[in-house]
């Protein structure tokens, strides 16, 4: 009792629904993250000891970059049973405002925590949801007139650890781990304004002429049943939620987009593991990487354990449409693939040269280098395929049977760019570095790497326009081709007219990949 005295003394639990809570017995090792948007967004960060979540308020959030400090204020000890809640403090009490459960999972600590606590200086591993790896938390020396001690949450150099230059996890995954809704979804009477004021809008949108194969009705105007929508036999919630404010384009048209396709889409996204974008606001709204579960996800995506160095790693993977309208009900605007399906992970069955322009290519000398590098495959008699990427390049994907690994696919891969690179530096460069790109192309092999993805053929892009990747014809290449031209709203126009696939012989291509000749500085290694 007397470990959450400071916690219960600060809290009215007639007005507040957190809970009392109390301390517990058992040995434990959770940890929670809340992010909390009090008199100022920050972030709680809490450790289970002694039966109790050890508290600091981390007024930044946890970052990723090594060796950077955050302020993390030490705080009550908070009862376990907190580790789970997700609510609204009214104005006036404690702490009054919206919390979500932003991360979730265990914690091991280095040495013995209890002295660690004592001196001050904690080092552990985290396995959560979002984060992982070797972290620090350091007391600072107390100031005079210091209320609260300061430590510092500060991210260990490990494989976890990112640069400055990588993306920051709390935009990239800001939603809850528990319900998947933003701080703003989780405050009252937000989802009753907002969708008010989309069914307001919707009442003024155009109508939408029906496609064949592509479905895109209008499911605009629902009355208050929307909420009960079934896509391919899946429930949609918020079926009137808009992805792309450009197009006025909603959930529920994006899962009938995809339901309209299926007998296109899934014979190149079935059972490959994936690599999601999720917007669940939207395209214009914060968008994440998603490659694990996540708390709420539908039986529909389906978690599969491979092996990853020695030990194992989830990946997701869906096998039929219902699959793919669940992605969607969880706001996936892209899905992205392996090259190797679950049958054969360590052999890659496709790979791909993705054709990125930089600053000041146009679009034609894009196309000369997916042709120029489909002519240097057939001299080496393989045929290859090509698609646009719904973005500004092309991707020229080459089936093959798996029978190689992917060291020798990523080795083939690499040669082929390279001396692409060599014959025209001014045209082409195998470096990702911006500077180096300017003016030239990057030809990314890097895509042929056993846990690298490339964007899934059909699907769509969360860019402006709601572009969709497409397959199409060598023959079709032309400067009045674009990579974003297909989309969401043209697509079906455009299946409807094709008299043949321009992928259908891609299942039939019976090819490996050629010997390779060893260099002459291997060949003279003992």
């Amino acid at each position: 009792m007397a470990k959450l005295a400071a916690y219960r003394a600060k809290r009215d639990f007639t007005k507040t629904s957190e809970p009392a809570g109390k301390a517990s017995r058992r040995r434990g090792a959770s940890f929670v993250i809340q992010k909390h948007d009090a008199s100022r967004l920050h972030y709680d960060f809490r450790l289970e000891l002694d039966g109790v979540l050890k508290s600091w308020a981390v007024a930044k959030g946890p970052s990723l970059v090594k060796g950077e400090k955050r302020l993390a204020v030490h705080v009550e000890d908070h009862p376990l049973d907190y580790g789970d809640f997700e609510g609204t403090i009214p104005e006036g009490q404690y702490g009054g405002g919206t919390v979500m459960l932003w991360d979730r999972g265990t914690w091991e600590p280095e040495g013995d925590p209890h002295e660690g606590y004592e001196k001050g200086r904690l080092t552990f591993r985290l396995e959560g949801e979002k984060l992982h790896g070797t972290w620090h938390l350091v007391r600072m020396a107390k100031r005079p007139r210091e209320r609260q001690e300061s430590w510092l949450l500060i991210k260990a150099d490990d494989a976890d650890a990112r640069s400055e230059d990588d993306p920051d996890i709390l935009d990239e995954a800001p939603l809850s781990v528990k319900t998947g809704r933003s701080l703003e979804e989780i405050a009252p009477g937000h989802a009753v304004k907002s969708t008010a004021k989309r069914k307001a809008s919707a009442k003024k949108a155009p109508s939408v002429t029906t496609e064949q194969p592509t479905k895109r009705a209008s499911s605009r105007g629902k009355s208050t049943k929307a909420a009960e929508t079934e896509v391919a036999g899946v429930p949609l919630t918020h079926p009137e939620r808009v992805l792309w404010e450009d197009q006025d384009l909603t959930k529920q048209e994006l899962a009938e987009f995809y339901a309209g396709i299926a007998d296109w889409l899934l014979p190149h996204l079935a059972n490959r593991p994936l690599t999601l974008i999720r917007c669940p606001g939207g395209a214009e709204k914060k968008c994440f990487v998603q490659r694990h579960s996540w708390a709420g996800m539908s039986d529909l995506i389906h978690r599969t354990m491979i092996p990853d160095n020695g030990g194992e790693q989830e990946a997701l993977t869906v096998t039929d449409i219902q699959g793919v309208v669940a992605l969607v009900q969880s706001g996936a605007l892209e899905m992205h693939v392996w090259g190797a399906t679950l049958a054969d992970l360590e052999r890659p069955d496709r790979l791909i040269f993705d054709f990125d322009p930089g600053e000041g290519v146009e679009w034609p000398r894009v196309i000369e280098g997916a042709v120029a590098v489909r002519e240097r495959l057939k001299g080496l008699g393989l045929e290859s395929f090509v698609k646009t990427t719904g973005g500004k390049g092309l991707h020229v994907v080459v089936p093959l049977k798996p029978k190689a690994l992917w060291k020798d696919a990523l080795a083939f891969t690499r040669e082929i760019a390279e001396a692409m690179a060599a014959d025209e530096p001014d045209r082409y460069t195998t470096t990702s570095v911006k500077q180096e790109r300017e003016g030239r192309i990057f030809i990314d092999y890097l895509r042929n790497n056993r846990e690298a993805s490339a964007v899934a053929p059909y699907s769509t892009r969360s860019r402006p326009g709601a572009p969709v990747a497409t397959p199409v014809a060598w023959e079709e290449l032309s400067p009045d081709l674009k990579p974003n031209g297909f989309t969401v709203e043209n697509l079906g126009r455009r299946l409807a007219s094709l008299k043949r696939d321009p992928w259908a012989g891609m299942s039939k291509v019976d090819q490996v990949l050629p010997q390779r000749q060893p260099s002459k500085r291997n060949s003279h290694r003992k």
